[in-house]
């Protein structure tokens, strides 16, 4: 009565677990499948057992190099606790399942017992975990590399710059024919303006303000330069404390500040801009609102490649913010990023203050 139990209790647990479990014979071909099993594989259980051969439908273990190779097979192997397997869908494509394996001692068959469980989610997860690690490495990667071509451009060029109008300077002090003086005059203008470029690449790389004082201020030192560059009267306001953040939250905010003033000036037909910085506690909030000719949402790249709005959409998903982009034709274009700010955005430095 006992034994009985045992077994229907066996045989109710094979057809109710999660999990799925296929029963192999010695030459792979599935002899017993649970329901499970159907919808990892799209299969019934009639057309699996005594019909196809686990071979059939299996793309490799995931460990393996050359998974197609089929090298060490794990159906010819015996308990294997656990490794990852590749199966072909019915419907064609590939589900990721993790995979164990027990063999059955030869007296009683030995049947290789195959235990999966699909992992295709997770996998999916975890890519896209991966995916956003890496564009944060080449995002940080290419900071660096802005850091470091900015500061060569200011303390290696621009010095050099810098001494050679110093020796013109000289020089045009000196007695010499009027024809040399306005030659060396001219050579100087082209020196200082040479100089005056060479400064605005190295800001428009990195600006040593946002390294050195912060967000708030190399908002500040971008809004005057982008009102005397495109001559766009830009009304910048700041509310809450002013205060350092991580190093990637101020590099993503000043980017997406920065990519979309530059819109703005090329796209907008605008006399003014309004960038509004709060900081609330926990969250930190940016506007950057224009009152243009604005544009179709679903249609930007007739403005341009449209590149520019994803860079800023993935900036800010990059350090957990929300992206939010509004648009009227006439009205203008309005564009607000949110970022919550964890424990361990506490330095503070000067007061409270509204200010534009």
């Amino acid at each position: 009565m006992r034994q009985k139990t045992s077994e229907s209790l066996l045989k109710t647990i094979f057809q109710y677990v999660s999990d799925t479990i296929v029963v192999l014979d010695e030459k792979g071909i599935i002899v017993n499948a649970n329901p499970s099993a159907e919808i990892l594989t799209g299969y019934s259980t009639e057309e699996l057992i005594n019909k196809i051969n686990l071979c059939d439908i299996c793309h490799g273990m995931e460990r393996c190099a050359d998974f197609t190779a089929c090298i060490n097979c794990f159906t010819t192997l015996g308990s294997i606790s656990s490794f990852k397997i590749r199966l072909l869908h019915k419907n064609g494509y590939i589900v990721s399942a993790a995979a164990s394996t027990t063999r059955l001692p030869q007296h009683i068959g030995g049947f290789l017992i195959v235990v999966l469980r699909d992992i295709s989610e997770h996998n999916k997860q975890e890519q896209k975990h991966i995916q956003k690690k890496m564009a944060n490495y080449v995002i940080q990667a290419q900071e660096e590399e802005r850091k470091r071509v900015s500061r060569e451009l200011h303390d290696g060029v621009g010095q050099a710059i810098y001494s050679m109008i110093v020796g013109l300077n000289i020089i045009e002090q000196m007695e010499l024919e009027d024809d040399l003086k306005d030659h060396f005059q001219l050579v100087r203008d082209m020196a200082v303006q040479a100089l005056s470029e060479v400064r605005h690449i190295a800001v428009d790389l990195r600006p040593s303000s946002l390294d050195d004082w912060g967000l708030v201020a190399a908002l500040r030192s971008f809004a005057r330069q982008f009102e005397r560059t495109y001559g766009i009267i830009t009304k910048l306001s700041v509310v809450g404390q002013e205060r350092r953040y991580k190093s990637s939250i101020e590099t993503a905010l000043y980017r997406i500040c920065q990519e979309a003033m530059i819109n703005a000036a090329k796209y907008a037909n605008i006399d003014t801009l309004e960038i509004h910085f709060e900081d609330q506690d926990q969250l930190l909030y940016l506007v950057i609102a224009d009152f243009g000719r604005g544009f179709n949402l679903e249609k930007i790249e007739v403005l341009g490649t449209g590149l520019g709005i994803y860079g800023m959409r993935e900036r800010a998903k990059l350090i957990g913010g929300t992206f939010e982009i509004t648009s009227k034709f006439d009205y203008g274009t309005t564009i607000r990023v949110y970022v919550p700010l964890g424990k361990e955005e506490e330095t503070t430095y000067g007061h409270s203050c509204s200010n534009s």
